[in-house]
């Protein structure tokens, strides 16, 4: 039950709050909050509207993204790329597109995550504060796969925007489900430079959480897998995976497999997303 709900003013005060009160959470668009079955429960709310973090920016050679930016505003942007506006389209709920944020989906981690695992893919930048027990504030710059390495260790930190770099590099994600409306089996995103180096391949998985398939990157990488068959072989035996409601253990493994061999594909093509 929420007891209380605070507005920060700054982010030095939103972070101040958040050590200050046990069983605190950030609130943006509060999807996620004390809502049935979630593992978000809290009784202090502390929103993030007055911070500015909404924005949208296009740069030379980057795009920021503000934590705040809804996934509507990112599906309807004309500078965002398409790989992220397609992910922001895998939540098939306008309501819900006009409250989540950016931010908070890709904060939680969580195996129906629609922008996790695509922008780890991608290699975006993480733009964040801390503040640590004497309060001094400090803002930094992480790769978003050590945020997902180390998620642990980043929970008092607040997401203030992504950094992505403009370049031609190959991203793209895939979503599975019964439809729009229902919670996903598995997405997934798979990202990698047009000489087949850094490749990235991340699956969410439900009631699983965003798995980074580290053994199939390196495989790519090394030239020892090289056809779609391979690649939805080598994800399949790599992949975590749990049966539930959205589809049994085997069922996961098949499309996370064939879901990341069809991007693939359209990377030996020469596509993009």
């Amino acid at each position: 039950m929420m007891k209380k709900f605070l507005v920060a003013q700054s982010k030095e005060e939103a972070l101040s709050l958040k050590r200050l009160h046990a069983k605190s959470v950030f609130y943006a668009g509060g999807t996620e909050i004390n809502r049935l079955e979630s593992a978000v429960q809290a009784e202090v709310a502390i929103d993030l509207s007055k911070l500015g973090l909404n924005r949208i920016e296009e740069k030379k050679d980057e795009i920021i993204i503000g934590s705040m930016a809804t996934l509507q505003t990112i599906a309807t942007s004309s500078v965002v790329p398409a790989w992220l506006k397609e992910a922001a389209l895998f939540c098939g709920s306008f309501t819900r597109r006009n409250m989540a944020t950016i931010g908070g989906n890709f904060a939680l981690m969580l195996g129906r995550s629609y922008v996790g695992p695509v922008l780890l893919a991608s290699r975006a930048i993480l733009l964040i504060a801390t503040i640590n027990e004497k309060g001094k504030y400090a803002e930094d710059e992480v790769p978003a796969c050590e945020y997902h390495e180390h998620f642990a260790s980043y929970q008092g930190a607040l997401i203030l925007g992504f950094k992505i770099r403009k370049s031609d590099r190959f991203v793209g994600t895939l979503r599975f489900a019964v439809s729009s409306q229902n919670r996903a089996s598995v997405t997934v995103g798979f990202g990698a430079e047009k000489d087949r180096s850094k490749v990235r391949v991340y699956a969410a998985v439900y009631t699983v959480g965003v798995l980074r398939l580290k053994e199939t990157e390196s495989r790519i990488e090394k030239g020892e897998i090289t056809t779609e068959e391979e690649i939805a072989k080598s994800v399949a035996a790599e992949v975590t995976v749990k049966s539930d409601y959205t589809g049994s253990g085997e069922y996961k493994r098949y499309i996370a497999g064939e879901g990341v061999a069809m991007l693939y594909g359209e990377f030996l093509k020469g596509g993009q997303r």
